[in-house]
């Protein structure tokens, strides 16, 4: 099993290979930091039994946590204002957020588009969009795509010690770079900030297959090959004024 010590000590190596790489989560938290201010009313959108607004809800003036699962939110300790909603219909009023985290959830969305319009209507003139989420291009989300769902939870579970509980359906309708954009701006969306991070670490369980994933992932450093990369970070921002209706 790949624990998470592990897995910090082989990007650890990663970063000593490669000098200015950082992993998926330092950049989505330098891009969050600025935001964290205590007038900010934050939602975080699939935020399960942990999320990620938990660890920053005493920099915010107002912290909720909004999911499907009603399980994992019973169980979310850490956000006291909670409720139960797919991200296609939000039980919030228009303009209501400054900030909106959705980390780890647009692969498992069927319906993204109009959960992504759903986002954009709560989002306040000026709030900002934070995304992090699998690149379905990618060699090692394709593959695990491909096995089947039977097989696919216990070998998950085995390898990376996910509880049972924190295993959800993937449909990764929305999940390559220009999907993901064209999805966000058809929704009204401005693009702020663009990542696409590379991260061989989740093969560090074998040596040879850490080796391998490496290499691969330098060869991502090649321009036209960045689409490929592991993970997808997003800033968008509503637009202040919103565009005139066509007639």
């Amino acid at each position: 099993m790949l624990e998470l010590s592990r897995q910090e000590q082989a990007r650890r190596r990663y970063q000593a290979q490669r000098p200015g790489w950082r992993p998926a989560g330092d950049v989505l938290n330098a891009l969050l930091e600025p935001l964290l201010l205590p007038h900010v009313r934050a939602l975080d959108a699939g935020c399960g039994r942990w999320g990620v607004l938990g660890r920053f809800q005493e920099r915010v003036g107002l912290a909720v946590g909004v999911d499907a699962d009603f399980p994992s939110l019973r169980e979310n300790r850490i956000l006291p204002f909670r409720a139960q909603a797919r991200l296609e219909a939000l039980p919030f009023p228009a303009r209501t957020f400054d900030l909106i985290l959705c980390t780890w959830v647009i692969e498992h969305l069927p319906e993204p588009r109009a959960a992504f319009q759903e986002i954009a209507r709560v989002l306040k003139p000026g709030g900002h969009l934070l995304l992090l989420t699998p690149n379905a291009r990618h060699p090692l989300v394709a593959l695990g795509r491909a096995i089947p769902s039977r097989w696919r939870r216990p070998l998950v579970r085995r390898l990376y010690g996910r509880a049972p509980q924190d295993i959800f359906p993937t449909f990764y309708r929305a999940n390559t770079p220009g999907a993901l954009r064209r999805l966000l701006r058809a929704a009204g969306l401005q693009e702020i900030a663009w990542f696409e991070v590379e991260d061989p670490t989740y093969l560090a369980f074998h040596p040879f297959l850490f080796a391998l994933a490496a290499l691969y992932e330098r060869l991502t450093a090649w321009r036209p090959l960045r689409g490929w990369r592991l993970h997808l970070i997003g800033l968008f921002a509503r637009p202040l004024a919103d565009p005139p209706s066509p007639e």
